[in-house]
């Protein structure tokens, strides 16, 4: 809270406008000789709905609530004590029409609260933290790590997008800004340190000119540290008002061609745009509240999201769910090579799994699920997406499961005349190939400095890293999908050559060939008429 207020100076939190049936008392003739029911005189004097001291407005709750006489708290209530056994079934009705009165005077408030923009950010930033610290916390019993789970660490920094941008303003130099100072310099850049495999960020991008300009900012930072930013795209980003536009028939490449979206075409030709992911559409971060009387609230109560307003269920960032996709990766086998696609029966590669779904509302409840996407998104959508630089997440149809299909990076490929220099260009724009490469790079500024002040040659370098990287190649093509995602590469050759001029500094060239996997399908069906006669 805010501040501290004295008890009298407290207002009751009933801001609904009286009801003058709901104070009536147990008979007409007492109706006009007994004061107003305790509700109504609540109601009455409740914040813009009534008048009074605010010391006032509390004197009649307070003194129901500290009575102990059953005659009077009748009177408080209702006005009078019932005297008969039809004034009594009277009272009885009356009472609970007014407990029901309460409750919907609370679920109100309650909705009101639930689906305010404010809170649904906080809550929603929560519950993707949570989701993401649950997968971590069920691989570590399941994979057997030790209790720690020093394996698979998250870290957490309270920062918003104002304040991030705010600082890489305010930075003399790209390496002055914290996040550069935190990511790199007191990890990747310090002896000792533990390097981040990949960078979550719980915001939402928009075509706005700042936003943009911190997402090349924060690409430069991933691209320094190799920990790719996996973060998400604001339907404002894609030309929509919201991702339910994507239900209606829209020329996406056509909106990118905008003049409004030059900045973006500019940014995805940036190299380092290669280390950054945005993911879309939200997920379901909770199901909405039910009363199916299990409620331990005191009070009946049961979430409204009926009507067309899809803002009124609890939407998150898909970048949790690609966290999870990536705690499931790195604990199967230390590589983030399966973090695409999905095989029946495997929980691997891009499949996506815990998430909330919320079931129509039928007759039987749980009969017909939703999806736990904010849209369905379908194959053609899927690709046209992936191929402007975004990351969907498409649902499952009639199960709970969601999967990444694809995982392209903002940066757009070059395309050359040589298709061998194409192929490589749209590679090294994928993230799971970027993550690969990333963590092979944390290992080799390790082995350098290691290397530091000896005499080694540039061939015994060569060799000590060459010996490395051969435990994670394998060259058969027909390897299972398990067998590769252990061994990511199908070759490796590393290079080291002095420096020319710079005595004691050596050139390291690495070329890396990964297992490729389908990526698209194209099919073509050739249908042959035939004249026949027929003959009787």
């Amino acid at each position: 809270m805010a501040g501290e207020q004295s008890q009298s100076d407290v207002a009751l939190p009933v801001t609904v406008a009286s009801d003058a049936a709901a104070g009536q008392t147990v008979t007409d003739q007492t109706a006009s000789e007994s004061p107003a029911s305790l509700l109504d005189q609540i109601t009455a004097q409740a914040p813009g709905t009534g008048t009074g001291k605010p010391s006032e407005k509390l004197n009649p709750l307070r003194d129901f609530l500290t009575e102990t006489n059953l005659a009077k708290l009748f009177t408080h209530w209702l006005g009078k004590v019932p005297s008969d056994q039809s004034q009594l079934e009277a009272a009885r009705t009356i009472l609970s029409r007014d407990i029901a009165r309460i409750d919907q005077l609370l679920s109100d408030q309650v909705n009101a609260i639930l689906h305010a923009p404010q809170f649904q950010a906080l809550e929603s930033a929560w519950r993707g933290l949570h989701y993401v610290w649950k997968t971590r916390a069920e691989l570590v019993n399941e994979r057997g790590f030790d209790e720690k789970g020093t394996e698979l660490q998250i870290r957490v920094l309270d920062v918003s997008k104002r304040e991030l941008l705010r600082n890489f303003e305010k930075a003399s130099d790209f390496d002055q800004n914290a996040l550069f100072q935190k990511v790199y310099e007191e990890e990747f850049g310090m002896a000792g340190g533990t390097p981040y495999g990949a960078l979550l960020a719980n915001y939402e991008f928009t075509n706005h000119p700042d936003d943009l300009d911190l997402l090349s900012q924060l690409s430069g930072v991933g691209a320094a540290a190799f920990a790719p930013i996996i973060s998400a795209a604001s339907p404002e980003l894609i030309g929509l008002d919201t991702f339910a536009d994507l239900e209606k028939p829209v020329n996406l490449e056509a909106v990118f061609q905008q003049t409004r979206h030059r900045k973006w075409r500019s940014l995805r030709e940036h190299p380092d745009t290669q280390f950054v992911g945005l993911t879309l559409p939200r997920v379901l971060m909770r199901e909405p509240y039910r009363d199916d009387g299990s409620s331990r609230h005191g009070f009946r109560f049961e979430e409204d999201v009926q009507g067309a307003d899809r803002e009124k269920y609890l939407w998150g960032n898909s970048a949790w769910a690609m966290g999870s996709v990536l705690l499931k990766a790195f604990s199967s086998c230390g590589w983030f090579a399966d973090i695409r696609g999905v095989e029946r029966g495997v929980d691997g590669g891009g499949l996506v799994t815990g998430l909330p779904t919320h079931s129509f509302h039928t007759d039987a409840y749980g009969v017909a699920s939703r999806s736990s996407t904010e849209v369905s998104i379908s194959d053609v959508q899927e690709s046209e997406l992936c191929d402007l630089g975004f990351i969907p997440l498409s649902h499952c149809k009639d199960t709970p499961y969601s999967v990444f299909y694809s995982n392209q990076s903002v940066h757009q490929p070059a395309t050359y005349d040589d298709p061998v220099a194409t192929a490589n260009a749209r590679i090294s724009a994928m993230l799971q190939y970027v993550l690969c490469c990333s963590r092979i790079a944390h290992y080799l500024k390790v082995k350098a400095r290691s290397k530091l002040g000896s005499n080694l040659s540039p061939m015994e370098i060569q060799n000590d890293l060459q010996s490395w990287l051969v435990q994670y190649v394998t060259p058969d093509e027909k390897a299972p999908p398990s067998m590769k995602a252990q061994y990511p590469l199908r070759e490796a050759d590393v290079e080291v050559l002095d420096a020319p001029g710079q005595p004691g500094k050596y050139m390291l060239t690495i070329r890396l060939l990964p297992h490729y996997q389908l990526d698209q399908l194209s099919s073509s069906m050739t249908l042959v008429a035939r004249r026949v006669d027929l003959k009787e």
